[in-house]
């Protein structure tokens, strides 16, 4: 379990970022945006399935989980102030390779009363505009894989070597649909 723990947040494509910008002048009194993603969050049909998917398979830890009966976080989402919010918070926080790493986190929300539709990707098509899509780094993509078939997860690309033999990837859809690239590159550092 502690190699899996050790699984970083390299970059995310996010469904619904929710981050922070700083503006900073440089040497010339322009002023440049700076804004890192802190968390992505993803619409869910069964909070607990994904919740176990990460935490399990991926080595994230939960930070929060709480139903929301705020009503201006209903009318930001464009809710029916009688349906129910569930929102999950999970953090990627691990010390790998000897030093403390901070990954962007991941919210799950799950809505009811009633739910929301499903997305679907139209056809048989395998890539959708406006799909979104995960990297996530790993010290582990062979206990990664393990527990991702353990979970019935769909895998899309069995772990497979890049052409240099330096990483390991695979690729699998959350319980959700949301394709993951799960990366295992042990000579590039995590910073």
């Amino acid at each position: 379990m502690n190699a899996l723990r050790s699984c970083a947040v390299a970059t995310f494509l996010a469904l619904v970022p929710v981050g922070f910008a700083t503006a900073a002048e440089d040497a010339d009194g322009e002023i440049d945006l700076v804004s890192v993603m802190s968390r992505m969050t993803i619409v869910v049909k069964d909070a607990d399935a994904s919740k176990r998917f990460y935490t399990y398979a991926l080595g994230y830890d939960v930070l929060g989980d709480r139903v929301i009966d705020r009503e201006i976080v209903k009318t930001q989402m464009n809710l029916n102030m009688d349906q129910t919010i569930r929102f999950v918070i999970l953090t990627s926080s691990h010390e790998i390779l000897g030093k403390r790493r901070e990954g962007a986190g991941i919210g799950l929300i799950q809505v009811g009363n009633p739910a929301p539709p499903v997305m679907t990707r139209p056809g048989d098509a395998i890539l959708a505009s406006g799909e979104a899509m995960m990297a996530i780094r790993t010290t582990d993509i062979e206990t990664v894989y393990a527990r991702l078939k353990e979970l019935g997860a769909r895998i899309v690309l069995e772990p497979m070597k890049s052409p240099d033999g330096l990483q390991t990837e695979l690729v699998v859809h959350d319980p959700d649909g949301v394709r993951i690239h799960v990366v295992e590159r042990p000579d590039m550092a995590f910073d």
